[in-house]
């Protein structure tokens, strides 16, 4: 302290020394705790493809054009598949799903399946024909009747899904599982058909007729209800093969068709093979 009590000034060594300036604080990872994330982040996926072979039972086609005067009906028609695909993509089947737990799971389930009618067949026919009544038989040519589903008889499914071990630890290599499933679906299917010599047109396949409900290259035109059993071998983590068959029953309403359009609904059986993957193993996650 200086004379007359005046505080003496501090010297450089007796300050603190300077604190170095800290980096900015960054915001925390984003982690939410909510059971839709951890549905997406958590769990047992898997991803199928293969093909099959489809066995149909014989519907009653209703046609109906009322600008041509036609309301009849097809009775009991004879059709068959096309696993090479008949001038389209082969017949094939997707599926992608979740273990929610080790046994439990959901799945959504694509079969591009296929149904064309057998040309040279003969049929019951009943109703009116250019507003005359018929009944009797005839034979379904490239002229008076002929529908196929070639592009696709679409089912489009959301399915529950049940695995029980049979043989080895689920999901590991040289491990057998029974698989089992069950559930509902639209249909999205492609019609091509000729009615009394003439074709129906649903336009080109192109980005803008892709999808619709009265038009399009697909359309909604109808619903369909399934269950499938079978087993699945995983032969070498996460890879796996799965034999499975499908009864399904399917409703079809507003089929396409020249000035009208069809009705009809049959019950399909599918044996299926695919080849599959998983990821995440076997650490399925409740989702609470």
């Amino acid at each position: 302290m200086l004379a007359g009590g005046a505080i003496e000034p501090a010297r450089a060594a007796d300050l603190p020394a300077p604190q170095a300036q800290l980096p900015p604080a960054k915001a925390p990872a984003f982690v939410p705790d909510r059971p839709w994330w951890s549905f997406f982040t958590n769990g047992e996926w898997y991803f199928e493809f293969g093909s099959d072979k489809e066995f149909w039972t014989n519907p009653d086609i209703h046609v109906s054009q009322p600008a041509l005067g036609n309301n009849f009906i097809i009775h009991n028609v004879q059709g068959h598949d096309a696993p090479t695909g008949a001038g389209e993509a082969p017949q094939f089947n997707v599926r992608i799903g979740r273990f929610i737990t080790e046994n439990w799971g959901v799945e959504l389930s694509l079969d591009h399946s296929k149904f064309i009618t057998d040309i040279g067949q003969t049929a019951q026919v009943t109703g009116i024909i250019a507003g005359m009544p018929v009944n009797g038989p005839r034979t379904l040519d490239n002229v008076f009747f002929n529908e196929q589903l070639h592009n696709g008889a679409n089912h489009f499914m959301l399915d529950g899904v049940y695995r029980y071990p049979l043989y080895g630890k689920t999901n590991e290599t040289n491990s057998l599982a029974a698989i089992g499933k069950a559930g509902l679906g639209i249909m999205l299917p492609h019609t091509s058909d000729i009615i009394l010599g003439n074709p129906n047109n649903v336009g080109t396949k192109s980005f803008g007729n892709l999808i619709g409900t009265s038009t399009g290259w697909w359309q909604f035109n109808g619903w369909t209800a399934g269950a499938e059993i079978g087993l699945r071998y995983t032969f070498f983590k996460p890879f796996y093969l799965e034999l499975t068959n499908k009864v399904a029953y399917s409703g079809f309403w507003n089929l396409p068709a020249f000035e009208g359009t069809l009705q009809q609904s049959m019950w399909m059986d599918e044996i299926i093979l695919t080849f599959g993957f998983t990821y995440d193993g076997t650490s399925a996650h409740p989702l609470w």
